[in-house]
């Protein structure tokens, strides 16, 4: 037998809910029963905030919604405002409000903040940055990867508009008859470029090999399509061994296959054997290749000119990331970087998070 008190309990609520959808607000059977289940949980205090969170779908219809709660429930059940939240004043270490003198300040002007945390990381170069702080480097470069530049694919997806998608069409006309009444379209859909980096891991980049490494390793897991190689006095592909979800397993692996840490530097040779080999059958045709390296090259000029120039003519952009750059006065005077120069695209420092995100932006634009 139903419970009458009960019943006389839900009688306002449900009756509220109907003179809500009277005004226009969609409050159906469903968000009427929330509705009863949250006014049954919380106190009469909360009934105004329990119909606004069950009730109301959007935001313009917060003023319809006041204006019946307070006709329904009487001329004294005002809409209740939301708490004053607290505001957390956070001052730099050693500063106060005191004025030149010793004299305090107004306690009512804002104090000086500390800078967010994630712009200070931004901000920071990478050889300087500990294991915790490239870990979350490592998080914040998703950004670079999602903005490099798509192209489309040959894989095509059903669209609004575009080339007759004649298949689809045809089975569709089967329901009319044979008539193609309803006609379906498709589209190339845009797919991420490939992504192909070439870290310099001699002895002049020493201190940004392994930031370098925790980097791509975070591209990878982002962009499985990521290519990465490593190379000194000769070329070794990374990829496989950064392709595991732990970057501390991904650095052990990753020196166990690299045999020329921190020795000479042939840019050259390195490029040619990389385009003699994956390179040129698909590894860089229509990629962004992202070239780590001071520049300091103990090979030919001529044959790092040379491969330059075969690989700007297969790669959609190329990118030298050169860590000399962030000082202002630094010259691109070593005769491996003025050879390379020439078929690069973007020029950038590469030192800190800030400058990647500056790379991406100009590969988008």
């Amino acid at each position: 037998m139903p419970d009458a008190s009960r019943d006389d309990e839900l009688r306002p609520l449900v009756e509220f809910a109907r003179a809500l959808r009277s005004e226009g607000i969609s409050a159906g059977t469903g968000a009427t029963a929330e509705f009863c289940r949250a006014a049954a949980l919380l106190g009469p205090e909360d009934l105004y905030w329990a119909g606004r969170a069950t009730l109301v779908a959007r935001h313009e219809e917060i003023e319809i919604y006041d204006r019946v709660f307070r006709s329904f429930f009487g001329a004294a059940a005002e809409a209740p405002r939301p708490p004053k939240r607290e505001r957390l004043r956070l001052v730099t270490a050693g500063l106060d409000d005191s004025g030149p003198e010793g004299e305090t300040g107004d306690a009512s002007k804002p104090s000086i903040a500390l800078a967010s945390r994630i712009e200070l990381l931004r901000r920071k170069s990478f050889d300087t940055c500990t294991p915790e702080e490239l870990a979350e480097l490592a998080t914040l470069a998703a950004g670079f990867a999602r903005a490099l530049p798509r192209r489309r694919s040959r894989r095509r997806r059903a669209a609004g508009a575009g080339p007759l998608d004649l298949p689809r069409t045809l089975r569709r006309s089967l329901r009319t008859g044979g008539e193609p009444f309803a006609r379906r379209y498709r589209e190339r859909r845009p797919a991420p470029r490939r992504l192909v980096l070439l870290l310099d891991v001699s002895g002049s980049m020493a201190e940004h090999s392994q930031p370098l490494l925790v980097l791509a390793h975070a591209l990878l897991r982002i962009q499985p399509q990521t290519e990465v190689f490593c190379f000194g006095t000769r070329l070794t592909s990374a990829t496989r061994a950064l392709a595991v979800s732990s970057p501390d397993e991904a650095l052990r692996r990753a020196a166990k296959e690299v045999v020329d840490w921190e020795g000479g530097t042939r840019i050259g040779e390195a490029l040619k054997e990389f385009l003699d080999g994956t390179g040129h059958r698909g590894a860089a045709r229509g990629a962004v290749v992202v070239i780590c390296s001071d520049g300091l090259d103990v090979g030919e000029p001529d044959l790092l000119r040379a491969q330059m120039q075969r690989l700007s003519r297969l790669a959609y952009r190329v990118v030298w990331l050169n860590p000399l750059k962030r000082d202002a006065a630094y010259e691109p005077l070593a005769r491996g970087m003025d050879a390379a120069l020439p078929y690069v695209d973007v020029f950038a420092s590469g030192h800190n998070l800030a400058s990647l995100e500056a790379v991406a932006l100009e590969l988008a634009g």
